[in-house]
């Protein structure tokens, strides 16, 4: 059984993005960290932010199959704590003693929850994420969203949850450009 860790932000601890996730563990158990509980400092040129629990959190990614970003949509983006997160990433680029456990994160399935008050989430908050994840050579999967505008709906958080867990767990296909991709890399071995 494949082993997930959800990740999940929120001004609320136990709003929207909580029922979610919430809901999505009944459907398929995962653990769930809390990042607004978790001291991640800010990105740091000179990188004197290590004895913060950024490394921690990698580490139980480390152990996950599937991880799952999880956020309400505040002003059209992620919530700060998961910016701080997310900028520091570049640790796993830049630090020689981290740039395997970034490489390792390839292996891993990424998935993106997100609680908003409209039917579709803004460009701006799912492209950065996106964008980061292929910089990162990380994959994609999916995106599960719920639109809150009248409250958290349970029934339809569960058939979307259920729908998502089938996903999960059913071995995905790969695309044309990725076999082409895959196809010109060993290539490349040849020359």
């Amino acid at each position: 059984m494949k082993k997930l860790l959800t990740l999940y932000s929120s001004a609320r601890a136990t709003g929207n993005t909580f029922q979610l996730v919430n809901t999505f563990v009944r459907v398929m158990p995962t653990e769930v960290c809390y990042l607004d509980n978790m001291h991640i400092e800010g990105y740091d040129y000179h990188y004197r932010n290590q004895n913060d629990d950024f490394n921690g959190l990698i580490e139980k990614m480390l152990e996950a199959d599937i991880i799952i970003f999880a956020s309400p949509v505040y002003w059209y983006a992620f919530t700060p704590a998961f910016k701080c997160f997310f900028d520091r990433f570049t640790d796993l680029i830049t630090l020689a003693q981290q740039k395997h456990k970034g490489k390792k994160l390839r292996e891993k399935a990424f998935y993106v929850f997100a609680t908003s008050a409209h039917t579709t989430l803004p460009d701006s908050f799912i492209t950065p994420l996106q964008q980061t994840l292929s910089y990162l050579g990380w994959q994609y999967r999916g995106l599960l969203h719920i639109n809150c505008k009248t409250g958290f709906d349970p029934i339809v958080a569960q058939s979307l949850c259920e729908r998502m867990a089938k996903s999960m767990v059913s071995k995905p296909k790969p695309s044309l450009l990725s076999q082409v991709g895959r196809f010109a890399q060993y290539m490349s071995y040849y020359k």
